[in-house]
Parts: C-alpha cells; sequence; structure tokens
C-alpha cells in the first residue's frame, strides 16, 4: 500500500474509533490532527458533563491524549439547558464563547507545550458542577516522565511502560476520577472520591487537576519528582483558579502493598470529606479500583439502582435556594399537577433544596454560585447515624462530601449565615414513606445542641420542618401585598415516630407532609403607628430582586414621620450582593453597609442613595459599628476571625483585629457592640460558641462561653447596657440569653427563652415561674434599649420577646412574622424610643413600642403599628425592583443613631429633633 494511502486510512479509522467507542481513548491512537465531536449532557442527578460522540456523560470529561505539536478540533453541541463552551487555559485556542442551549459550536486547539491541562465549559461557575476534563500533552519523542525508584534513583517512563493512568480533579471539596489502561485502550469512569487500585511495582501516572479554589494534593507513602525538576516530593500546591500537576510512582515501592491515603492537605477540606485511598494490591492480585459515588447511581430517579449515587447541592447566594438541587428545578417541575406522566406528578415540591438517596450513596455539595465562605454543617440527622455531625473548623470556599448510610433526615446549614438550609432524606426502600427518623430507633432525630432521640411526631420536630419548608419555599412566604398567605409542603407520605400531636402508632405512621399545609389564610397588613417616629429607618431587605443585578438584595428607607417607603438603594453596578447590615457615621451623612455574602464593604451617600465607595474587607462581613469616640469604623469578618478598622475619613482597611489567638480555629464573629466609651469591642464568636471581649486598639480581655457546658450554642448578637455594665448576647441554637458583666466577662446569668415551652407536645405555661408565658424559638438580635430598660430580641421562630434588664425576666411576648430577625432602636418623636424590627420571610417592618404611656413599665410593652416594605410609585430607587418586593429584612437602622455614646456626637441638626432625655439617656 502506497504510503499516502496509508495515512488517509490511518486517518480515517482514527475519525471512526472517536465516533463510536464508549469512552474509550488510546493514547497511542491519536494522529497530529484530532477531529473529536463533544456533547455537554445534564445528568440525572442534574450536574452537566461532557461525553464523547455522544455516549454517555462522564465527571471528569473524557481526557484526550495528543503530542506536542498536534492541533485539537473540538465540535461541541450543548444539550443542557445552560449556556456552555470549551475553553483550555494554557493551550493556544482559536474559537471561544458560550454556546446556548441546543445549538453547537466549534473550537480549535493548539497543543504549544506539554502538560496536563484542564479544559472547562466557561459557564460562570456551572463548570463546577462536573463541565470540566483534561488534555494531557506528552512529547512527541522520548521519555514522558520519570519516577523515583526504591533506591532513590530516577528512572525514565515511556509511554508503553506505563501500566495505569488515572486522572483526579480537585474541585470544590470532592475528588472526581477518570482510570486510563493503556493497554487496553479504556477509559473508566470512577466518579467521586473513589479507590484508585494498582499492583505493586505497577508503574503508575497521576494526573492531578484542579478548577475553584485552591487545594493542596498529598498522597501517603509514595514520593515523585517535581515537574521539570530532579526534586523529591510528595506533596504539591495547586493554586486557585486553575492548575494541574502530573507525576509517575512505582506502586508500593519501599513501603509494600496497603491502602495508601491521599487527601488534599488543606484541614478544613479534609475535614469536609476531600480523600480517598490509593490501593496496592498484592503482586498476582487484579489491583482493581473501587468506583465512588455515581450521578447515574441509586437516587430519586436514578437510572443505575445497583450503583452509589450521589446528588449534589449548588451552595449559592440565591434567596431560599441557598442549598440548592443541582437539579432542583426539574424537581419542582416534575412535581407540579400539571406534569402529566412524571413519576412526581402531584407531589407539589415547593423547594429546590430537598433531595432523596438510598443508604450507601452520597452529597456532594460545591461553592459554585456563592461570592461569600460557608461551612457545611450538620444541623440535625437520625439517632445513631454513620459520620455525625458533620461539620468543619473553619468556613471557606469549597464544598464538602459525605456518604449516608442511616435512613432519616438529615439537614445541614452554614455556621455563618446559619439560615442555609439543605435536606437529605435517607430512605429506607423497606418502609412505607419516606424515613424522618431512624426506623431502628423508633424514627428518632439527634440535633446538633445535643438533644437525642427527638420522636419526629414531637412539636419541635414539626416547628423546624415547618420552618425548613418555610425558608427555602418563596411560595411559602408571607407576602402582605397578596392578602392572603399560602404554605404549601410536598404530598410525600413520611415515616415518623407516630401520628401527629400524640396519637402514637407503634411502628411509625407514614402521612404526607401536605397535612401541613396552610390554605388561604388571611393576611392583613395591619395599620401604621399613631405616633410618628424621628429621621428614618433603614432595613436590609436583603432578598429583594432588581432588574439591573444578578445578586439579590437592596436597602429600603422608611420615613418615620409618614411611616412610607422613601427609597429603595439597590447599587445595580456593584451588584450589591446581600447586604445585611449597616451603621452610620457621626453626623449621620454616610450609611455604611456590609455585604453577607460577598467580602465587600459600602459607603452610601444617606441623602442621595448613592454609592461613595466600595472596599474589600474580608470574607461575609456581618455587622459593623463605629467607636464612639474616633468614628473609626470596625466590620465583624464573620467568615474569618477578626474586626476589620477602616479609620475615620478614610476608606481603606488598616488592619484586621483578631478575635482569636494564633494557632487556634477561627471565632468567626458576628454581630458585635461596642462600649459606650469607645474602649471594648464586644463579639459573639459562632463558631467557638463563646462571647469575646477585646481593646479597640487590639487585644483579648476575656473570653466567655455561652453554651453551659452543651454543644452548639451559636452566639450571634450582642447587646450592651448604655453605660456598659451588663452585655446580652443571644443564643440562636439554644434558644437563649446569656448575660455577662460588661468589666470582667463574667457569666451572671442564662435567661431560657423556651422554658415555658413543651417541645414535645407544644403546650405552654408559666413554667419560670416569672408570670408571663413567653417563648423565643432561635434568637437573634438582641439590642438595650439606648435608656437601658429593656432588651428586645427578635426570633427566627415567630416571637419578640422582652427582657427587663432590672432583672432580667422576661416581662412579655409578642408575635412577629416567620423569619424574624433584626431589631434596632430609634427614637419616638416626643420621648421614649420604638424598636423596629424586621424579618426574612415576611415583607412588613414590625414597629414595638417598649413603653406606650411612658411609665417607665415596660411589662405593656406592644406593637405601635406596621409598615409595608415594598416600594410604591413615589418611592426614589436607583433600579427597578424585579422580585420578592421587600423582603428578607435583616439589619435594621435608625437614623438618627440615639445609643449613649453616639447620640451625644449627633449634629445639631440632628439633636433638634430629640427631646433632652433622648439627648443623655442615661442622664449626667
Amino acid at each position: 500500500m502506497r504510503i499516502k494511502d496509508m495515512l488517509s486510512l490511518r486517518k480515517s479509522i482514527t475519525i471512526v474509533v472517536f465516533a463510536v467507542i464508549t469512552v474509550l481513548i488510546s493514547p497511542l491512537a491519536l494522529a497530529t490532527a484530532h477531529n473529536i465531536s463533544l456533547t455537554a449532557e445534564t445528568l440525572p442527578n442534574g450536574q452537566i458533563a461532557y461525553a464523547m460522540a455522544g455516549n454517555e456523560a462522564v465527571i471528569p470529561g473524557p481526557t484526550l491524549f495528543v503530542k506536542e505539536g498536534d492541533t485539537v478540533h473540538i465540535s461541541l453541541t450543548n444539550n443542557t439547558s445552560n449556556k456552555v463552551g470549551f475553553k483550555v487555559p494554557g493551550l493556544a485556542q482559536s474559537g471561544s464563547g458560550e454556546i446556548s442551549p441546543g445549538k453547537t459550536k466549534s473550537y480549535k486547539i493548539k497543543a504549544n507545550k506539554t502538560g496536563s491541562f484542564v479544559y472547562h465549559g466557561n459557564s460562570n461557575g456551572k463548570e463546577l458542577l462536573g463541565l470540566f476534563g483534561a488534555i494531557i500533552v506528552d512529547k512527541a519523542h522520548g521519555p514522558i516522565d520519570s519516577y523515583v525508584n526504591e533506591d532513590g534513583s530516577i528512572i525514565p517512563v515511556k509511554a508503553n511502560d506505563i501500566d495505569k493512568q488515572f486522572v483526579l480533579f480537585m474541585v470544590g471539596s470532592t475528588f472526581w476520577g477518570t482510570e486510563i489502561i493503556p493497554g487496553g485502550a479504556q477509559q473508566k469512569p470512577l466518579w467521586a472520591n473513589p479507590n484508585p487500585g494498582a499492583v505493586e511495582n505497577d508503574i503508575v501516572r497521576f494526573h492531578i487537576l484542579s478548577i475553584g479554589p485552591g487545594h493542596t494534593f498529598h498522597l501517603h507513602a509514595h514520593r515523585w519528582l517535581k515537574t521539570g525538576t530532579s526534586e523529591v516530593i510528595d506533596t504539591k500546591l495547586l493554586e486557585e483558579g486553575i492548575d494541574s500537576h502530573s507525576f509517575t510512582i512505582k506502586a508500593g515501592t519501599g513501603v509494600g502493598t496497603g491502602n495508601w491515603q491521599y487527601h488534599c492537605h488543606l484541614i478544613a477540606h479534609m475535614e469536609a470529606g476531600m480523600h480517598g485511598s490509593f490501593i496496592v494490591d498484592e503482586l498476582g492480585g487484579d489491583g482493581a479500583s473501587v468506583v465512588g459515588a455515581s450521578p447515574y447511581g441509586n437516587i430519586l430517579l436514578g437510572t443505575k439502582p445497583n450503583e452509589p449515587g450521589v446528588v449534589t447541592f449548588e451552595i449559592s447566594d440565591e434567596p431560599a435556594s441557598w442549598f440548592r438541587s443541582a437539579r432542583g428545578d426539574a424537581i419542582v417541575e416534575l412535581s407540579k399537577p400539571s406534569a402529566a406522566g412524571s413519576p412526581l406528578q402531584g407531589a407539589d415540591i415547593k423547594t429546590r433544596s430537598l433531595e432523596v438517596i438510598s443508604p450507601g450513596s452520597s452529597v456532594n455539595f460545591i461553592m459554585s454560585d456563592t461570592n461569600g465562605v460557608h461551612t457545611i454543617s450538620s444541623l440535625l440527622w437520625p439517632t445513631e447515624a454513620q459520620h455525625m455531625p458533620f461539620d468543619q473548623t473553619s468556613a471557606y470556599r469549597g464544598g464538602g462530601f459525605v456518604t449516608l448510610h442511616t435512613p432519616g433526615l438529615y439537614v445541614f446549614t452554614c455556621k455563618v449565615h446559619p439560615y442555609m438550609f439543605g435536606a437529605v432524606i435517607v430512605d429506607d426502600p423497606e418502609t412505607d414513606g419516606l424515613d424522618l427518623g431512624n426506623p431502628q430507633s423508633d424514627y428518632t432525630i439527634d440535633l446538633v445542641t445535643g438533644i437525642k432521640n427527638l420522636p419526629t411526631s414531637s412539636d419541635l420536630a414539626v416547628r423546624l420542618l415547618k420552618t425548613f419548608f418555610i425558608a427555602t419555599a418563596p411560595d411559602n412566604w408571607q407576602d402582605y401585598s397578596s392578602g392572603v398567605w399560602n404554605v404549601r409542603f410536598p404530598t410525600l407520605p413520611v415515616r415518623i415516630s407516630g401520628a401527629p400531636f400524640g396519637n402514637v402508632t407503634p411502628g411509625g405512621l407514614a402521612a404526607p407532609l401536605s397535612i401541613l399545609n396552610v390554605v388561604n389564610e388571611s393576611l392583613v397588613l395591619g395599620t401604621e403607628p399613631v405616633k410618628k417616629g424621628v429621621g428614618e429607618v433603614w432595613i436590609n431587605t436583603q432578598f429583594e430582586k432588581t432588574a439591573g443585578k444578578y445578586k439579590p438584595g437592596t436597602s429600603t428607607v422608611v420615613d418615620t414621620t409618614t411611616w412610607t417607603v422613601k427609597r429603595k438603594v439597590a447599587l445595580p453596578h456593584i451588584n450589591n450582593n446581600n447586604p445585611h447590615n449597616m451603621w452610620s457615621n457621626r453626623d449621620q451623612s454616610v450609611i455604611y453597609q456590609t455585604q453577607w455574602f460577598d467580602n465587600k464593604f459600602s459607603m452610601i451617600d444617606r441623602e442621595t442613595g448613592e454609592l461613595i465607595k466600595n472596599i474589600t474587607v474580608g470574607y461575609s462581613p456581618s455587622h459593623v459599628v463605629t467607636v464612639p469616640t474616633t468614628d473609626d469604623i470596625t466590620i465583624a469578618i464573620n467568615g474569618e476571625n477578626g474586626i476589620s478598622v477602616i479609620p475615620a475619613g478614610t476608606t481603606n482597611v488598616t488592619k484586621m483585629m483578631p478575635t482569636q489567638d494564633h494557632g487556634h480555629i477561627s471565632a468567626n464573629p458576628h454581630g458585635h457592640w461596642i462600649s459606650a466609651d469607645g474602649s471594648k469591642i464586644v463579639t459573639p464568636n459562632i463558631n467557638t460558641n463563646d462571647i469575646g471581649i477585646y481593646g479597640t486598639g487590639g487585644g483579648i480581655h476575656a473570653r466567655t462561653p455561652t453554651g453551659n457546658n452543651a454543644p452548639g450554642a451559636h452566639p450571634i448578637a450582642i447587646g450592651m447596657m448604655p453605660d456598659s455594665s451588663k452585655i446580652y448576647a443571644a443564643n440562636l441554637l439554644h434558644h437563649s440569653l446569656s448575660v455577662l458583666d460588661g468589666n470582667t466577662g463574667a457569666l451572671l446569668d442564662t435567661i431560657d427563652l423556651i422554658k415555658d415551652y413543651n417541645p414535645l407536645d407544644g403546650t405552654f405555661e408559666d413554667k419560670d415561674g416569672n408570670g408571663v408565658i413567653a417563648v423565643g424559638v432561635l434568637p437573634i438580635q438582641s439590642p438595650v434599649s439606648p435608656d437601658g430598660k429593656a432588651v428586645v430580641i427578635a426570633s427566627t421562630g415567630g416571637q419578640i420577646v422582652i427582657v427587663d434588664t432590672a432583672t432580667d425576666k422576661i416581662v412579655k411576648s409578642l408575635p412577629c412574622d416567620p423569619g424574624c430577625h433584626g431589631a434596632n432602636f430609634g427614637a419616638k418623636e416626643g420621648g421614649g424610643y420604638y424598636a423596629y424590627v424586621t424579618t426574612k420571610f415576611g415583607n412588613r417592618l414590625t414597629v414595638v413600642d417598649i413603653d406606650p404611656n411612658g411609665d417607665g413599665e415596660i411589662s405593656d410593652a406592644a406593637i405601635a403599628g406596621y409598615v409595608s416594605l415594598v416600594d410604591t410609585a413615589s418611592t426614589a430607587k436607583d433600579d427597578m425592583v424585579s422580585g420578592l418586593p421587600g423582603f428578607g429584612g435583616q439589619g435594621v437602622l435608625a437614623v438618627p443613631n440615639v445609643y449613649n455614646g453616639w447620640v451625644q456626637n449627633l449634629p445639631a441638626y440632628w439633636k433638634e429633633g430629640l427631646t433632652t432625655a433622648q439627648q443623655n439617656p442615661i442622664g449626667d
């Protein structure tokens, strides 16, 4: 045969091979010009991935082996509902941009240098869901690598010397793997967190690649050469963004057979499940790899029930969908009553944060749609469940991976943003209905706070269930502009510890969640306060959406003299992201605002609503307070371990004061306060479950645990007496208020906010003997009134609790909307104070008068009125509201600032509107 004909035939064979084999690629068979057809597909669990020539899509995508100098022509067809692309950082490329669903586009890649390279979907974070793969560019001639032999000698390796190759992608906190056997020209997907295998003395080549946050790869008991050098290493740092590293080893050299762990060397990533084992089998063994969890496997609607499955949650900045199942949108659509032919038709699932798997399947978390840092932390789980609680010691950009074996309900949250929820039901196929608790323990659950064996039929369990389905489904929120409230729970039957509300049936009861539905309940806004306030109230309507940006959140400004919304501040040009808490400068001309799901802090002109400066301050800044004596700005960096400081009159962070000594786990401060004399900063430290007292110039003065030796108190907000004599700290998960000495930090008292509540049957009685039946479930902001008479506690469970500071007793409980969150005080016209209270899942502001008749007796505290937070035609705005109008009320700030230490520094203009007592709230 002529040489020309032989070359033509070889090229034809190559094209045919790529068109028909199922993920089969020979590293040796490719010619210098490669024509490869790929598709982008949606997998059964909602992840997206590349497929070769229309075959089964895999994660990582098919590995492409080429030689230096080769050209690769890619034809990509997009069969997903997202825009996707194909990008290879590090190699020369022509053709770029995304492809719309249903379209095809061509790309040309020139393999102009050797190495391992990531190709990915270039899809605004969606590529982290699985749209990535590797291109391996080897030398055209000679050895392609070397390994370190047992005696320390360096042995060159040619392509045909290699027994196995493994591609491992480090994404979030999960490894995604592929095994390649050159002799059989096969690629086998190993899926998530696999255990690669080889036989002792096999020559094995690893390709470690990363996309997204950085990692540090480490393989136990083996050493290899640092790329391009003779330096021997066993650990490799992969930089944030895109990075890769290839190396070759002789399996078991110097150490023999065994299961040798590989993992990310970052502690938080290891805690999050980022590890596996390299199995070195004895000579004569099969060296088989153990496949990890598959997107096709044993999950709800999975296509391969005999394989362990994996569901994936995207961690997102999106309201309600903070833990968003990768197929959440599809499940909502498939469960509608109108979804004819769907296996979920009529299930009426409103949340995108619920998944169902079988025992032995896994859950993958990936922070692909967030600008902040988070933890993946257990909130509740079935009694006696393995690997629980699941947690990380620090917040970071990454993810998590956990395999669940015990049937029942698992709820995950973020300790930094503790109303983020994701739920997984592990269902025993032998029981009727979906299991909410462990069938082996009468369907009970355990809580992170130390509560064990809680019946899933108990009132507390039902309340927690309601909280999840309300918080994660905007359709279930209270929209006061609609006039009615409907809460729809799935019609799916669930298995609980007995019939709801005490009618216990042995062996559990299968009942539909929809028995909890709220149908057409009247929703009346209520009347506005009769007496005017002074100035304005700024509310962070953190979930409100506007047309000019894709991140949520606005600031809503209420005129307290008319009780109307005068302005909406969206700041679309900076993509203002989840604005959370505010404070003002001394003359009240500038509003300071944190962006909690980001690393930014904004300065806003109070009169115009225009941005002055957007500043990078640290991950997940939560609260901001100025030092009353200097007007310096202090910002709690909730995702890290400190307080950032911006000197008055400047716009740059000059230092971060640590809230925990070096070498210890991060404290993660949230809602701090500063003493009136400007000497002390007090922080609630959510990760160390204590209160920290620090000097405003630095230094730790005291650290006081608030949990009474029980886990998971989660102190979240501080209030302080105007003379700084006492500190009050709300403990979110312990439903309590800690009282501390303002000078020493000593714990004086713990006020149990649910003492009057029976968590089993839901009854209430005065168990603490204070003459009042009052409950505060999941307390958050807890400011002390400027005159020091009362603490007002906004509780997520739907209560406003009033505490008398003279006795530290609860004297009143008032109703609040679901997701009650923010509280702060402002001046009332003619004297006294209003407490302004916000809610996340309702769109009105509650105004509380702590002393309606001015007699100094706060037990007659009452709701003075309500204000809609929905904009009107007369509302000034910098962007059009496009969704969730007025929702997400969290941080609240009254202008002027009337707290002791700050009120004295107000300009005359603001003081003129205050009474003498308001100007000096604690007297001489």
